[in-house]
C-alpha cells in the first residue's frame, strides 16, 4: 500500500504566516518608497517654480523706472493719447491709471495688502492677505515706425516732447524715438484644479484688442505661488543710495509718487506652495516675510519660501 506525503494544517498555518509577512514587508516597502517618491518630486517642482519666479521677478522689474532717458514722461498729460481701458487697473484716489492725466499723479510703482472686494477697479478676486504689485515702464530698444505692433502701445519721445501712441495714431514722425510701453499688475488667485483649489500667479497687462481699444488682459502666470510680500528701498536725499525699506503697508501717497523721496530697489518674498496635499507630511512651519508670516497650522502642504532684491535708478517723474 503507497502512503500519500503531505502537509499538516500546522506546516500551511506557518506558510500562510510566513506569505504574509512577506507580503506585508513589500507593501511597507512599496508604501515608503510611494511617500519618498512623492517627497522628492514636490520638492523638485517647489524648487523648479521658485527658479521660474527669481528669474520672472528679475526680468519684470529690474527695468523699472525706466522712461526712454529723454523727455519727462509727464509731458504726455498734456498731449492726446489712447482712451484708457474700461475698467482700468488704478487707485482713483493716488493714481491716473494707464496713461497720464492733469487731473491725477501718474505713478509708475504701486503696492498693497489686499483686502476683501475689488482690487484696483480691476481685480474682482484676488487672494486676501497676500499683496498686489502695479508696474509701468518702457522696455527693449526703440522701435522704428515699421517695427510698431498693432495689439500694443508705445512712448513716443525726444528730448521736448512725450506721447503714448498706437500704431493706429495719427501724426507719427520717423524723426522720434518710439519705446513699447507696459502696465501690469500682479496678484495671487485661487483656481479650482481637477479635484482642489490651487494658488496661482495672476498677471493684469495693457494691450490694445482686436478692436482697436485699450484692453487690460488677464493672464495666468504660473501655479502654486500662494503669497507675494514686498518692501521698498526709499533714498531720501536723492544719492542714488538705498537709506531705509518700508514695508507695502507702511507707504505714503508721498512715497508712491516720488515727491520728496525714490524708490530705488523692491525686496520680494514669494511663499510657493505644492498643488497637491501629502496627507503623510505635517506642515507647522511658520514662514517670515519681512513684517509679515505665514502659519501652516499643520496642514499637508509643503512650501518653499524664496526672496532676492532688485536696484533700480527710478527716474524722477
Amino acid at each position: 500500500m503507497r502512503i500519500r506525503y503531505g502537509y499538516s494544517i500546522t506546516e500551511l498555518l506557518i506558510a500562510m504566516l510566513l506569505g504574509l509577512l512577506l507580503l506585508a514587508i513589500a507593501l511597507t516597502a512599496f508604501s515608503s518608497l510611494s511617500r519618498s517618491a512623492k517627497q522628492a518630486q514636490q520638492l523638485a517642482e517647489l524648487q523648479q517654480t521658485g527658479q521660474f519666479m527669481l528669474s520672472l521677478m528679475q526680468n519684470e522689474l529690474q527695468n523699472i523706472g525706466f522712461w526712454g532717458g529723454k523727455a519727462n514722461v509727464i509731458l504726455a498729460a498734456e498731449t492726446t493719447k489712447p482712451d484708457a481701458p474700461s475698467p482700468d487697473c488704478a487707485n482713483d484716489a493716488l493714481d491716473s491709471g494707464s496713461f497720464p492725466s492733469a487731473e491725477l499723479p501718474f505713478v509708475t510703482l504701486y503696492a498693497k495688502l489686499v483686502s476683501s472686494g475689488g482690487q484696483l477697479n480691476c481685480i474682482s478676486s484676488a487672494l486676501k492677505d497676500s499683496e498686489l504689485l502695479q508696474v509701468k515702464r518702457l522696455i527693449g530698444q526703440v522701435q522704428s515706425l515699421d517695427m510698431l505692433k498693432a495689439n500694443r502701445f508705445y512712448l513716443e519721445t525726444n528730448w521736448q516732447h512725450s506721447r503714448f501712441i498706437s500704431a493706429a495714431s495719427d501724426g507719427l514722425q520717423s524723426a522720434m524715438d518710439y519705446y513699447p510701453y507696459q502696465h501690469l499688475v500682479f496678484y495671487v488667485q485661487n483656481q479650482w484644479r481637477e479635484i482642489e483649489f490651487v494658488p496661482v500667479l495672476m498677471r493684469k497687462r495693457l494691450i490694445r484688442n482686436a478692436s482697436g481699444h485699450a484692453s487690460m488682459a488677464t493672464d495666468s502666470i504660473i501655479d502654486g505661488v500662494e503669497r507675494l510680500h514686498f518692501e521698498f528701498g526709499i533714498d531720501t536725499d536723492a544719492d542714488g543710495s538705498l537709506d531705509y525699506q518700508q514695508a507695502t503697508a507702511h507707504m505714503t501717497a508721498n512715497q508712491w509718487q516720488q515727491h520728496s523721496s525714490r524708490i530705488v530697489s523692491i525686496k520680494f518674498y514669494i511663499l510657493l506652495r505644492a498643488l497637491t496635499q501629502d496627507k503623510h507630511y505635517i506642515n507647522n512651519n511658520i514662514y517670515k516675510m519681512g513684517s509679515h508670516q505665514f502659519n501652516a497650522n499643520g496642514d499637508h502642504y509643503r512650501r518653499l519660501l524664496i526672496s532676492s532684491t532688485v536696484f533700480f535708478h527710478n527716474t524722477q517723474l
